[in-house]
């Protein structure tokens, strides 16, 4: 008689192979199951806005060509990009911008964003024939500038004070500075001159006595010179919103020689303190016809009424005109 022997650990083996098969059949169908019937892709948030159309280098107009409008992932959008071309069109690149690349503030030179000011207007681009606009820092204490009451945004005329050096030759031959007149009449002394008119205020901050104005290059040169030689020497008068007349300053300009011949100031002069007790020789304010009322004070010593000395002569005017 034969014994028939069953291994019960193959079978066990055999019934996990079988189950295995079962279980990844099943995972196949499920996958080709959402494949067929469900969405191929995943809708990812997009945000549309305004980025380079091409390479953009440093220090260029953008115009319309330069500019396009993208989508792109939300979270790939930067808080300050532009949306529309017209926001950026005109402004001046200040560093140089790459192909998709979004539009943002820092990067130009005009922007108002993260600055207090901007040098180019809205409706000003910079072009081969436009000037040379740039902004230059001036402290103006307030007793000089409106009583610190002017404003970005206002207009403004500078005017500078400086101190004109007469200079003579010593028998030495060297030049030398003269604290009295020279031959020719002039002297060492102050002079003031109205010298940039109708200046646009880019920031004020009265607090700090400093004021930041618009000018071209030149008068930005001529400023830079003058706070070398005397720094103190800039005052300002406001001008109306409405008046950008440009005014002839050639017959303006103040000494104080010019201010006295202009305005007949008069002149101090020694005093006759032997005339102390008589009349006085100069029109009283209140008397008619600038008469005089004659003094009744006795002469020292005794005797009548002294005689009036003749009243001076009123200085003539300059015959230079004034302003």
């Amino acid at each position: 008689m034969e014994m028939e022997f069953k291994d019960p650990a193959r079978r066990r083996r055999l019934l996990l192979v079988v189950i295995g098969a079962v279980l990844a059949a099943a995972a196949g169908l499920g996958a080709f199951t959402l494949a067929s019937h469900g969405s191929g892709t995943v809708e990812v948030p997009k945000k549309a806005v305004l980025v380079a159309a091409r390479d953009i280098p440093a220090r260029t107009t953008l115009t319309g060509d330069d500019v396009t409008v993208r989508s792109v992932p939300v979270d790939e959008a930067l808080g300050q990009s532009y949306l529309q071309a017209s926001d950026v069109v005109g402004r001046v690149t200040s560093v140089p911008i790459y192909t998709d690349q979004q539009m943002t503030p820092n990067l130009f030179a005009t922007a108002n964003a993260g600055t207090d000011f901007s040098i180019l207007g809205p409706d000003e681009a910079v072009t081969a024939d436009s000037p040379d606009w740039r902004a230059v820092a001036i402290s103006i204490p307030n007793e000089r500038a409106v009583g610190g009451e002017v404003k970005a945004g206002d207009h403004v005329d500078l005017f500078v004070s400086v101190s004109i050096d007469v200079l003579q030759q010593d028998t030495s031959g060297n030049y030398i500075k003269v604290d009295t007149a020279n031959s020719a009449g002039y002297m060492t002394g102050p002079s003031t001159k109205i010298t940039f008119q109708d200046l646009e205020v880019l920031k004020s901050t009265p607090d700090d006595q400093m004021y930041v104005f618009k000018v071209d290059l030149h008068q930005a040169e001529q400023i830079e010179h003058v706070i070398q030689l005397a720094p103190d020497a800039f005052s300002m008068a406001l001008r109306p919103d409405a008046d950008t007349r440009a005014v002839d300053t050639s017959q303006y300009g103040t000494t104080t020689d010019r201010l006295v011949m202009t305005y007949l100031f008069p002149v101090p002069q020694l005093e006759d303190l032997s005339q102390l007790l008589g009349p006085s020789p100069y029109p009283y304010p209140g008397a008619p016809n600038g008469s005089f009322a004659p003094s009744s004070s006795p002469v020292p010593g005794g005797g009548g009424t002294p005689s009036s000395p003749a009243p001076s002569g009123s200085p003539e005017p300059s015959a230079s005109p004034g302003p």
